[in-house]
């Protein structure tokens, strides 16, 4: 859904690295069906335009699964994205590169500012969406997106249009919800 500029795909950082390392590589999948954003491309406005024709000629995502950030970003399409954005380059917010500061070593400087995302139109066009959120940190996040009005300040909260969208997430990050009819029990097996 989105990967660094200027970050090598060998880098462990990387999210190519990534979903080799945690996906491709433990299933049954061609190389040539395996599409992610290109941040090597020369005018990566227009590799940008090349990915969102791909997943068109694909007949568009099926699924999309994604984590939520603290600030109720899904993808990187930070505070402020367009609810209507495609994939695009995208400059990362300060509090995105802290957060992010964590994979490298804590150190803010060795963080890539600009990535490529998918936008929030691009996810709102997925057949289903399914987002994840773990942890008392994105409690604020799920409280906008799930209770708060549709803002492009909460890019999440665009979810809430999408007729079959779910939200999965953990006691925690259930904490600043104003509705407390969420829980569901699942009985032992």
């Amino acid at each position: 859904m989105d990967e660094y500029v200027g970050l090598p795909r060998e880098h462990p950082e990387s999210y190519h690295s990534f979903m080799y390392t945690h996906l491709f590589s433990h299933i049954d999948i061609l190389p040539q069906n395996v599409h992610l954003p290109n941040p090597f491309a020369t005018d990566l406005a227009e590799g940008c335009a090349q990915y969102e024709a791909e997943i068109e000629k694909v007949g568009g995502i099926h699924l999309f699964l994604a984590g939520v950030g603290g600030d109720g970003h899904i993808a990187f399409n930070e505070p402020g994205s367009s609810l209507t954005s495609r994939t695009r380059v995208k400059t990362l917010a300060h509090d995105t590169v802290a957060a992010n500061a964590r994979f490298f070593g804590g150190d803010l400087a060795k963080v890539p500012k600009i990535a490529l995302t998918v936008g929030v139109g691009t996810v709102m066009d997925a057949g289903e969406v399914v987002v994840i959120a773990i942890g008392a940190s994105k409690a604020r996040a799920v409280r906008d997106g799930v209770e708060g009005g549709v803002s492009h300040l909460c890019t999440f909260s665009a979810l809430q249009m999408h007729p079959r969208a779910v939200v999965v997430v953990d006691e925690d990050a259930t904490a600043e919800l104003r509705v407390k009819t969420v829980k569901v029990c699942v009985p032992p097996r």
